[in-house]
């Protein structure tokens, strides 16, 4: 073939391979979930408004055959800007996975990455974190980070363990550390206390850390506070004493307002009290008392009060009811006493 035949071919070659630019690669991995993303953009030909004649090829191969053609595998092909390769790969192995965009007969280069799982994938943090408050403590349990297949990472990442972050709801800043073995743990701490507490996991040997876990606050619980209880108590016999007080000062100054006229009060000076059921004491006054206890001895039986007010040398009354019955002495037992008793509504006494 000519000179000038090689050189055309040449750059025919270079035109339909090295038209497009290549993509940027960028491998979003935990676990055992391995997602490889890119972007890619030319001022003729543009994924994000749609272009559809632009289509993207993948492909994987173990690093050391990077350089054998026939080696690699066709993983994803088409519009999409990601590719799943988490079911293809293994943890503890290395590859090379690379990625190019084609659009009718052009082709751009390769764009690799090279990629190990154990390496380069983060660690998930727990899952399904519980906490339940007790006396003077707290239970929290919580799920390992897990693999795509459902088995536990600690199984890839051997030892594994896990990092608890807890502070109290009054102290936001001054956080608490405690390394864990288990997925289940009981924590002792103050009670009547609101903490929030996070998990992390992490494997030393292999020098990975997950993120915290959300935070989860729960309070403690611990014995019954009297104080509470028993702080309302002097407030209210205080208030009560207070209502008491103004209640029998108002009823005092109100009775005092009206004073009762002299002729419905008669005082007496009992020198003795005896225990009687309810009676009437005399055949022309009526008394009848709610106690049991009676005065004995009156200064006057021709008046009849309506009230009888006792002296402060006496007995108490609780409460009485007095009922005179209407009745004119007649002329023949009318006797000095009586007269003077009543007046000048005796005078037919005397005559």
């Amino acid at each position: 073939m000519p000179m000038k035949h090689l050189v055309l071919l040449e750059c025919i070659i270079c035109t339909v391979f090295g038209g497009l630019p290549k993509p940027h690669l960028e491998m979003d991995a935990v676990n055992t979930r391995y997602l490889l993303r890119w972007q890619w953009s030319d001022s003729t030909h543009s994924v994000t408004n749609g272009n559809a004649s632009i289509k993207f090829a993948t492909q994987v191969t173990y690093s050391h055959l990077e350089t054998k053609e026939d080696s690699y595998t066709d993983m994803c092909f088409g519009v999409e800007t990601y590719c799943d390769y988490s079911t293809h790969l293994k943890y503890n192995a290395e590859y090379v996975l690379r990625v190019r965009a084609e659009s009718g007969g052009q082709r751009s280069d390769w764009a690799s990455l090279y990629f190990c799982p154990e390496d380069n994938a983060d660690l998930g943090a727990p899952s399904e974190l519980r906490v339940e408050a007790g006396v003077s403590m707290v239970t929290l349990s919580f799920k390992e980070p897990m693999a795509e297949d459902g088995e536990p990472m600690s199984s890839m990442l051997s030892p594994m363990a896990f990092r608890l972050r807890f502070w109290t709801d009054d102290e936001p800043s001054q956080h608490h550390m405690r390394n864990l073995s288990t997925t289940l743990h009981t924590l002792s701490l103050r009670a009547h206390t609101r903490y929030c507490l996070q998990v992390q996991a992490f494997s030393a040997a292999f020098e990975k850390a997950s993120k915290y876990t959300p935070p989860k606050c729960t309070t403690t619980l611990g014995p019954t506070l009297l104080w509470p209880i028993l702080l309302p108590l002097p407030v209210c016999v205080v208030l009560l004493g207070v209502a008491y007080f103004v209640w029998k000062r108002s009823r005092r100054r109100m009775l005092l307002r009206y004073p009762i006229p002299s002729s419905m009060v008669v005082r007496f000076t009992t020198l003795a009290c005896v225990h009687r059921p309810l009676q009437c004491i005399d055949n022309h006054v009526q008394v009848c008392f709610l106690s049991s206890t009676l005065c004995t001895q009156l200064h006057s039986k021709c008046h009849c009060p309506l009230l009888v007010v006792p002296q402060e040398t006496t007995c108490v009354v609780t409460a009485m009811v007095a009922m005179p019955t209407v009745e004119q002495p007649s002329q023949d037992t009318c006797t000095p006493t009586h007269a003077a008793a009543l007046g000048p509504e005796a005078e037919g006494c005397n005559r």
